[in-house]
């Protein structure tokens, strides 16, 4: 039995963290057998974020070396699939969890609206002496890691429109295809489908919930992503 160090669940998704949801997602492909680990409290060893995996060869931190372990097992995560097609997995991968996803931290974290949401989902079993100050010293440190990494500095007419060129991108890779690459689901679906799941949930109205939930095909994807990828982990979470 593998046991996934996670985030909790929150705004109907199995986890707060895309990266958490795509190496649940990644888990049930490779038809392994895992639990969850809740905590809020990431281990040095995984550099102190989530997720990380328990596995016989010890603890496997990021969702990206979890997805080297797991097809180190003889597990192929990208069925079907020449290796053009593998570089370009990588690439979208990389877009999506480095920009596009730093657009669903902006608008949860920056914006005062989404913070607003936010705030009792994550800081809400603080005790009580704490949670007047652990929630803004943690609030400006991801604010200030937007601006560092060039999202927190943009106007948003900036940056809805690099986030809509990604969404754009997406969408004709997509295509009509049920999922990226064919008709199965792949690694790739495990990245991008959390990302835009969870700015389709974003908990209150923003420009760039909008954009995505303009793309027809995006959305449809998104459905039957849910539909096909969730259900177990949405019973997982309902025990959390």
């Amino acid at each position: 039995m593998l046991h996934l160090l996670t985030y909790r669940p929150g705004f109907d998704e199995p986890s707060l963290s895309p990266f958490c949801v795509k190496a649940m997602i990644l888990l049930d492909l490779a038809g392994q057998d895992w639990r969850p680990e809740w905590t809020d409290m990431p281990p040095k060893q995984s550099y102190g974020k989530l997720p990380a995996l328990r596995t016989p060869d010890g603890l496997i931190p990021d969702s990206a070396f979890i997805l080297d372990w797991l097809q180190a097992q003889g597990v192929d995560l990208f069925p079907g699939m020449d290796s053009a097609a593998r570089a370009k997995a990588h690439a979208v991968t990389r877009m999506v969890e480095e920009n596009l996803r730093c657009g669903l931290v902006h608008d949860r974290w920056a914006r005062d609206d989404g913070w607003r949401h936010l705030k009792p989902v994550v800081f809400g079993t603080l005790p009580a002496p704490l949670k007047p100050v652990v929630p803004a010293i943690v609030r400006r440190g991801v604010v200030g890691m937007l601006k560092k990494q060039g999202m927190g500095r943009y106007s948003e007419d900036h940056r809805l429109r690099s986030l809509g060129a990604d969404l754009a991108a997406l969408d004709d890779l997509l295509g009509d295809a049920p999922f990226f690459f064919g008709a199965q689901p792949t690694a790739l679906d495990a990245a991008v489908l959390p990302v835009l799941s969870m700015l389709d949930r974003l908990p209150c109205d923003t420009g760039l919930r909008r954009l995505v939930r303009g793309h027809t095909r995006l959305m449809a994807y998104v459905q039957r992503g849910r539909a096909r990828l969730y259900p177990g982990l949405t019973e997982i979470a309902s025990a959390a």
